[in-house]
């Protein structure tokens, strides 16, 4: 009986939370392309160009977005797949023209990739980003775009004598969201 009470909270709590104006969401996906230059002492290259699917939610209240998905693709010349989540803060928020606007932000990135669960790679780094979106249908359809700059690092899991590697990431992102 006490499981079924704390679902019951639980779910009081979600509805409550989503359909308040204080906690008033827009839930949408992304889709993004990500390349990453490996700088070392030595050089400078492309070592990773992935893709990534993400499932995202921002607050209207609280300058917060957040998402959580997949990334698949070439990561020092091996295909790799994993899973992958962002956090980010809006510091700026400036409304061009109606319903044209501008943001600008920091936040926190990081994947975990692997190829055939056999080598695991994981990658963390700071975001700062530009973004301008639009808002349509009185404001409950979003579409935006938004450039990063994601410097990190990224360190094999599976040979722990290996040094970690700092990478550049650059993803560019287009996504839409519905807002309620």
């Amino acid at each position: 009986m006490n499981h079924y009470r704390k679902i019951t909270a639980v779910t009081a709590l979600l509805v409550l939370c989503l359909t308040s104006k204080i906690f008033a969401t827009g839930a949408g996906v992304q889709l993004s392309g990500n390349p990453g230059l490996f700088i070392n002492e030595e050089t400078v290259k492309i070592e990773k160009f992935t893709g990534k699917a993400v499932g995202t939610i921002r607050f209207s209240r609280i300058p917060v977005s957040a998402g959580f998905g997949l990334e698949a693709g070439k990561n020092f010349s091996e295909f790799a797949y994993g899973l992958t989540g962002f956090a980010d803060y809006y510091a700026v928020d400036l409304q061009l023209k109606n319903t044209w606007n501008l943001y600008s932000g920091f936040g926190a990135e990081g994947s975990i990739l692997t190829q055939k669960f056999e080598d695991w790679t994981v990658s963390a780094g700071a975001r700062f980003f530009l973004g301008t979106n639009w808002l349509f249908w009185d404001n409950y359809l979003e579409f935006y775009l938004q450039q990063n700059v994601v410097p990190g690092f990224s360190k094999n899991l599976s040979a722990p004598d290996s040094k970690a590697a700092f990478m550049l990431n650059l993803p560019f992102e287009a996504g839409i969201r519905l807002h309620f």
